[in-house]
């Protein structure tokens, strides 16, 4: 089964995770917390970006698994790609995927074209290299990178390029390759992207079960989820486990890519 993991970091200790069962978020954009809180709620996100000045975008799907986007302060030219003179975003949402960075960097891409802007220059040399023309790329669209990503302002050189045949590129400071070789032996082998659109997150269902003898209650946890709580919801607090289940302790490393993470369809981004 796909694993369907965001996990989205921006300025202000604000962050947002998604999985199948749980969402959870810290300090987001008053518009964007909305959203959660609407009645009725939105269903899926299939896309968020963070930067500074409280600039973002995101890409969801409402109850009628109709796809919509908000943004604030984007820079210029990103506007301008998105909506190239019309009154709405002209590009395809459900394979949009956007990385925001800081001075009014991004690199968005859909399954038409891409843009970008204030890269790192050896990351912007690496994405020109792979070009043939707009919306063109080598190997048959093989070489088109589905997420780049420029990650320390102290560090303007640095950055991390996957491509859609899965291939990863980066260029990491040297201060972070003793923790990224801790976590390297769990990343998968291959990041693959498609350019097909990012499917509806699989929504979670508690099915219920007769106990049976030997199976015990679900664990009590504290300082978790508020009381009334509807089961089987999605919610800012706990992961739900169905009566009688074991707790899953494993950790899932947050794969990036660009759209919705899958191991096929897949991102991490932070600023």
């Amino acid at each position: 089964m796909p694993i369907f993991t965001t996990f989205v970091m921006g300025s202000k200790e604000s962050y947002f995770f998604n999985t199948p069962t749980h969402w959870a978020w810290h300090n987001l954009p008053p518009d964007i917390e909305a959203l959660f809180t609407a009645t009725p709620p939105i269903t899926d996100v299939i896309e968020l970006a963070l930067a500074p000045n409280s600039t973002y975008f995101i890409t969801y799907r409402d109850a009628t698994n109709t796809i919509h986007s908000k943004h604030y302060n984007l820079p210029n030219p990103l506007t301008d790609h998105l909506y190239a003179s019309h009154p709405h975003i002209v590009r395809d949402l459900a394979t949009l995927s956007i990385t925001l960075g800081p001075w009014d960097a991004y690199f968005a891409w859909d399954k038409t074209a891409a843009s970008w802007s204030n890269l790192p220059p050896a990351l912007e040399k690496a994405v020109l290299a792979r070009m043939l023309g707009e919306g063109r790329w080598k190997d048959d669209g093989a070489q088109a990178p589905c997420f780049a990503l420029h990650l320390f302002p102290s560090h303007p050189n640095a950055y991390i390029l996957i491509l859609t045949t899965g291939s990863t590129f980066s260029n990491l400071p040297e201060c972070t390759w003793a923790d990224y070789n801790k976590i390297a032996a769990a990343l998968p082998s291959q990041f693959t992207q498609t350019r097909l659109p990012i499917p509806p997150m699989p929504q979670y269902t508690s099915t219920p079960k007769a106990q049976t003898h030997g199976e015990t209650a679900q664990i009590q946890r504290y300082n978790c989820c508020p009381q009334g709580v509807v089961p089987g919801v999605i919610h800012n607090c706990c992961p739900q486990v169905p009566y009688g289940t074991a707790m899953d302790t494993s950790m899932y490393v947050p794969m990036p890519s660009t759209m919705q993470a899958q191991q096929q369809q897949q991102h991490a981004r932070g600023w």
